[in-house]
């Protein structure tokens, strides 16, 4: 007889734990499948933070290296500086890369980032490939052109992923290359100074249908390193730029086919003009304050200071200390003027450590950018026995230390909109150069400069003692 305590149980009591079964599995896999997307996402943003923080650090190696240049000896050296790339992958900088006006060289501005030459460790991206780095012609350490200052401008074009133009390298000087004569670019340039770029992992290039060849024979190729893409019927290259073209540059990755395949994975940095003048300015204001503070010191100067170079609309540009001047430019050797003024039997030349003193070199690039105002109780004059201290100085908007400043030195950085240094008169007024408080200085009873951040409307550079 059977137990029917013992029943099978029923249909519906089995579809029920099937069911569950089902439900099980179907959370567990979707964890699963959840858990394995984080992790996917934790490794690309990982992979992403490894390449960010070399392309970072070369970023900033490259601005040091400009900004530190040693002057001397006298020669090409110039704050601005930039090393050629390295094209033969020994992480040393090529000598020479084009010659002064950039119409040769063109293929040796872009290679490897130069480590050992920035003396910084052997830097990769997220797939373990060294960085790539572009220089822009008028910023090339050899040959480089004879002018570099605040008004020279990168020429190198760099897109962002969807084609727009976001440093545009075609600028005024280099017409009639460059098509938009009337635009703001044109004008003033935005291009890059320079570019690196970390390459990304191994790509079937759009113009070839291969893949890149990294092996030892086509380790120094850069298209098997750089990628290409086509948008909106135009193909940009990665592999190769030219010099004040609104056309050659690089583009930006991350960049798909239709077909979701990766075409273009090139990561870029790139270093403005604004970005490495905030700080090669900075090394220019320096060298004067130098320059300054050791003349005053010197024996025969009494703590006291040459006249300023007179600005005057009505006539060239003069470097001549100027009796009664207390701003204006830095004047050249010798000071005649502040001597026959002074009954200090004061220097008529700068210091033996000062690196304008020969009036040669990169200082002949910089010197109509570079104002200097001097407080009144500091001037050469003959007052004998005359202890120089400040009652009413200089000041600076940024300090709140008072009007304690003995002089002031001003580099005027690139021209914004409405500034002209074309001829005589632009060149004699101070708001051509300066903006803010710093162009209407009067110092008679001390004066407050404008001391503030770089922005579309101000990049002046002040220092003080």
């Amino acid at each position: 007889m059977s137990d029917p305590t013992h029943r099978k149980p029923s249909a519906k009591t089995q579809r029920g734990a099937t069911l569950i079964v089902m439900l099980l599995l179907l959370v567990s896999g979707t964890l699963v499948l959840l858990i394995s997307s984080l992790s996917s996402v934790r490794l690309q943003n990982a992979r992403a933070q490894t390449t960010a923080d070399a392309l970072t650090q070369a970023k900033a190696a490259l601005i040091s290296y400009a900004t530190t240049v040693a002057l001397t000896p006298a020669g090409s050296k110039r704050p601005g500086n930039l090393p050629c790339p390295d094209i033969n992958n020994d992480g040393i900088a090529e000598t020479v890369c084009g010659n002064a006006s950039g119409s040769t060289g063109q293929n040796l501005r872009l290679g490897r980032l130069p480590w050992k030459t920035l003396g910084i460790e052997d830097l990769r991206d997220s797939s373990g490939e060294r960085l790539w780095y572009a220089v822009s012609s008028n910023f090339k350490n050899n040959t480089a052109i004879s002018l570099l200052n605040s008004d020279t401008l990168g020429s190198i074009t760099v897109r962002d992923t969807f084609g727009n133009i976001s440093h545009n390298g075609c600028i005024a000087y280099s017409l009639p290359k460059c098509p938009q004569p009337g635009s703001a670019d044109a004008a003033f340039g935005t291009g890059a100074v320079a570019v690196v770029i970390a390459p990304g992992a191994v790509l079937t290039r759009q113009t070839t249908g291969n893949p890149q060849d990294r092996s030892t024979s086509g380790i120094n190729t850069s298209s098997n390193y750089l990628d290409v893409a086509t948008l909106n019927g135009i193909t940009h290259d990665n592999q190769s730029f030219t010099d004040l073209s609104s056309t050659s540059g690089f583009i930006q990755g991350d960049i798909r086919h239709n077909n979701g395949d990766w075409i273009l994975n090139d990561t870029l940095i790139v270093i403005s003009q604004d970005q490495l003048m905030s700080s090669v300015q900075k090394r220019v204001a320096a060298e004067l304050k130098q320059c300054l503070n050791e003349y005053a010191a010197a024996d025969g100067s009494f703590g006291r200071y040459p006249w300023a170079a007179k600005l005057d609309p009505a006539a060239p540009v003069s470097y001549d200390d100027t009796s009664g001047i207390t701003f204006g430019r830095i004047p050249d050797n010798p000071f005649d003027t502040t001597l026959s003024d002074s009954n200090y039997q004061m220097n008529d030349t700068w210091m033996g450590n000062c690196n304008i003193n020969s009036n040669s070199g990169w200082w002949l690039n910089w010197k109509e950018s570079v104002f200097y105002g001097l407080a009144d109780a500091y001037k050469p004059i003959p007052t004998p026995n005359d202890a120089a201290s400040c009652g009413t100085c200089l000041s600076l908007s940024s300090s709140g230390s008072g009007n304690d400043k003995r002089f002031v030195v001003i580099v005027a950085g690139k021209k914004v909109t409405g500034q002209s240094r074309n001829n005589n008169a632009d060149k004699g007024a101070p708001a051509n150069y300066l903006e803010g408080g710093n162009q209407n200085a009067d110092l008679s009873g001390g004066y407050t400069f404008t001391q503030a951040g770089f922005s579309g409307t101000f990049n002046d550079t002040v220092v003080t003692p």
